[in-house]
């Protein structure tokens, strides 16, 4: 057998094995033990693409410092390789140290070349796939060809792992949500993990005032005190809609009667999506997630968000039932305290 068959047969082998894998963290392992089985490198990296602010953040490093996964978040897209990346193409840099991105770490690690392959899932981009040598090295089309299969089946196992991970997650936030009674607790657990669930800036709960024909903000996470105001939200008809399916708001500032565009503005925000918080076909309020861009929705996190909001409106209409439960047992006590001898001795047991 030839060399270039054997990479051939080792490469549909890895595939093979990185594809067996729904755990998240030994994806993102699975995935750098195979650029380094295939391409013989000295260090290896996956970058994942933070929807919120454009860059890169580091979520696995294989044969570099322990302190390089925790380096700060790269603007890739300001260079020449971001743009290139975007394009669905292989990028190799031959002098690293001068490259504007890469250059302190490539000095900081001793590294030479790279060699970088975007990595998609359903059909974006969601990251990039790094290959390092610390010689100086001309990495050849076949190479570039071999990261680039990788990182394809790579995104596919790492999309699939995260969303075995994210229902999971959901899962753990829907069984906390509902276990609990008290009304303040459970919104401000709905606002942080929807916020950190979904990479949001910010999260908020509105619930309806029926009697006022109102939405008042109940709970947010991830934006400033002053950001809502004062003043409940009046139910008009662009506030009606989002009580009755989701809806994405891709850029705020253009949507005429949307509120506190000033304070959009001031924190750096520009889309929302909005859900209604549904019991038995009721809407109670909408939940809203602030991001600085729009992100693509995919099905799986319409589910997500769709699920999410159920727990919510569940476990809100529970803790005001349990609420009013409590408040109806103890007018009732006071009452026979009342009746009974006029409150001078508790009833017999």
């Amino acid at each position: 057998m030839d060399i270039d068959t054997q990479y051939r047969s080792d490469l549909c082998m890895t595939c093979g094995e990185i594809s067996c894998t729904l755990n998240y963290e030994e994806a993102l392992k699975a995935i750098l033990d195979a650029v380094h089985n295939c391409l013989n490198v000295d260090g290896s990296a996956l970058l994942l693409l933070d929807p919120s602010n454009d860059k890169f953040t580091f979520a696995a490093v294989r044969g570099l410092s322990e302190d390089a996964v925790d380096r700060p978040a790269l603007s890739l897209l300001e260079g020449a390789t971001g743009a290139q990346l975007f394009e669905g193409r292989v990028v190799s840099i031959k002098d690293l140290r001068q490259d504007p991105v890469f250059g302190d770490m490539a000095t900081q690690e001793g590294l030479s070349s790279v060699l970088v392959s975007p990595l998609r899932s359903r059909g974006k981009i969601i990251g990039a796939l790094l290959a390092f040598s610390r010689e100086t090295r001309d990495f050849s089309a076949d190479e570039a060809s071999y990261l680039l299969t990788l990182a394809a089946q790579g995104g596919v196992t790492l999309g699939n792992a995260r969303q075995h991970r994210d229902l999971h997650l959901i899962a753990e936030v829907g069984r906390a949500v509902t276990s609990r009674r008290d009304l303040k607790e459970i919104l401000r657990l709905i606002v942080e993990n929807a916020r950190n669930l979904f990479a949001a800036r910010g999260a908020s709960v509105y619930l309806t005032n029926p009697e006022a024909g109102t939405l008042e903000v109940k709970a947010s996470y991830g934006l400033s005190e002053g950001f809502f105001g004062k003043d409940a939200l009046r139910i008009d008809d662009a506030v009606q809609e989002c009580l009755e399916r989701l809806v994405v708001i891709s850029d705020a500032s253009k949507e005429q009667g949307f509120p506190f565009p000033e304070h959009l503005e001031a924190e750096g925000l520009r889309s929302v999506i909005c859900t209604p918080l549904k019991v038995k076909d009721k809407s109670i309020g909408i939940l809203r997630l602030y991001m600085t861009r729009l992100r693509e929705l995919t099905h799986a996190d319409r589910m997500l968000i769709q699920i999410l909001a159920d727990f919510s409106a569940i476990s809100i209409e529970n803790a005001r039932l349990y609420n009013h439960i409590v408040r109806d047992y103890e007018d009732l006590t006071r009452d026979v305290w009342q009746w009974y001898d006029w409150g001078e001795r508790p009833p017999k047991t």
